[in-house]
């Protein structure tokens, strides 16, 4: 334990000196400097890791609970630097670790969550068949709510009729991205029943054929280097793409805002090439859009989670699963099946809460919900920026990142163990 207080410049060294050694690289290819996302390429598991090893050496709390805005910051600054966090500590001196809680407790066993039954394909899929047919089965309506099935991946979507939505908070805890609250005009939509999985991703890659080297780097091969590549949960063997044992109906994870983008134009018969969303129109992605995605969350009318305002639990959706220094195998990773009821939204809709992080469409903007086109029918913040918008939680992080209306954003090209996506079709899709 620390019995003085140490000098700004000495805890910065000390934070670089214990990223060096979590990423295994020498001491000085790590500087104050380096932002933890683009330059080092930190996940959020990895972050949890590293503030827990400042918090032990330092002998300190980083704020971690609602409403304190440091904790929500950690997580959304895209550009958050060494620095940020060596300034955390040096605040925080004479806090203490906190004892027992955050990710230091007992881990509670996840819910299984009971289970629909598992649609999405594998294989291949030729677009020429779309020829012989629509590319929307109709399936039994359920609870009220109309369902398609998309022949090119075989997911489940259910068609979200077009009304006045409610998106954002105002709360008195709520976090100056999240507000005001207002209302959007919707069109009706589709949205996909689940995240999209390793199988249908496989998939795609199958039916889409070879693919350039830098092409697949920009959608979710990593850099040989890279730690994470443990953990990915996707193989090539015999000319095809195929999942891990064990993680057929796992999300697809460690993908990049191009890499959902390029599947979601692929199954909804577009050309995946446009990937990068470079023209800014429509028809360039098929990603939820944040207001979309929120609707699809919690309904038209606002409430905490999907299901209402009660307090989470390991019953209703997969959250906080990691643990201090905590291992994990590919195929060991606390992730939920896809069809497992958890995270449901009122529509049926799965995982609206926790397993993964969704890309959505829009540029992240902290600002965007204040800003004068924020009521826009359909909404999207199209205008460029250093971040593509997330929402939903992982099984990472805590509950209050699972709330509905939390928004924050990773760089395109950013990919994590805790982020997925799923995608949207318009109603005319259909027709």
């Amino acid at each position: 334990m620390l019995t003085r207080l140490l000098p700004y410049t000495e805890i910065e060294s000390k934070v670089c000196d214990i990223v060096a050694e979590q990423l295994a690289v020498p001491h000085d290819q790590v500087s104050p400097g380096d932002r933890l996302i683009e330059d080092l390429g930190i996940d959020s598991l990895e972050l949890v890791e590293l503030l827990m090893g400042i918090e032990e050496e330092f002998d300190v709390t980083l704020p971690g609970e609602p409403p304190n805005p440091v904790y929500k910051s950690v997580f959304t600054r895209g550009s958050l630097r060494l620095a940020d966090l060596a300034e955390l500590a040096y605040l925080q001196q004479g806090t203490g670790v906190p004892k027992g809680g955050n990710w230091r407790g007992e881990r509670l066993p996840p819910s299984a969550g009971s289970s629909i039954p598992f649609t999405q394909l594998g294989g291949r899929w030729n677009a020429a068949h779309n020829d012989e047919g629509p590319l929307w089965d109709r399936l039994p309506v359920r609870d009220g709510v109309p369902q398609f099935r998309r022949r090119s991946d075989g997911m489940r979507c259910l068609l979200l009729s077009a009304t006045n939505v409610e998106i954002g908070n105002n709360g008195p805890d709520a976090p100056p991205d999240e507000q005001p609250r207002h209302v959007v005009q919707l069109d009706s939509f589709l949205i996909d029943a689940e995240p999209v999985s390793t199988t249908a991703y496989c998939r795609f890659l199958n039916s889409v054929g070879d693919v350039p080297v830098a092409t697949q780097a920009d959608w979710f091969l990593l850099d040989p280097t890279d730690v994470r590549n443990a953990h990915v949960l996707i193989t090539r063997s015999n000319q095809s793409w195929q999942p891990l044992p064990g993680t057929a109906r796992w999300p697809m994870v460690l993908v990049s805002w191009y890499g959902a983008n390029a599947y979601s134009l692929w199954a909804n018969g577009r050309n995946w090439r446009h990937y990068r969303g470079e023209q800014a129109a429509e028809m360039d992605c098929f990603l939820p859009s944040e207001a979309q995605w929120e609707y699809a969350a919690r309904g038209a009318r606002y409430r905490t989670f999907p299901w209402g305002d009660e307090a989470p639990n390991q019953d209703r959706l997969r959250y906080m699963q990691h643990r201090r220094e905590a291992t994990y195998q590919a195929d060991t990773l606390p992730l939920a099946d896809v069809n497992a009821e958890l995270g449901m939204s009122p529509f049926g809709v799965h995982h609206m809460a926790g397993n993964v992080w969704q890309w959505c469409q829009d540029w992240y903007d902290p600002t965007a919900y204040a800003s004068r086109t924020a009521a826009h029918t359909n909404p999207v913040n199209r205008m460029p920026g250093t971040a593509r918008s997330e929402r939903g939680g992982s099984w990472i992080g805590p509950a209050d990142l699972c709330r509905s209306s939390c928004r924050r954003g990773r760089p395109p090209a950013a990919r994590g163990r805790c982020l997925g996506f799923r995608c949207i079709s318009p109603a005319s899709a259909i027709e």
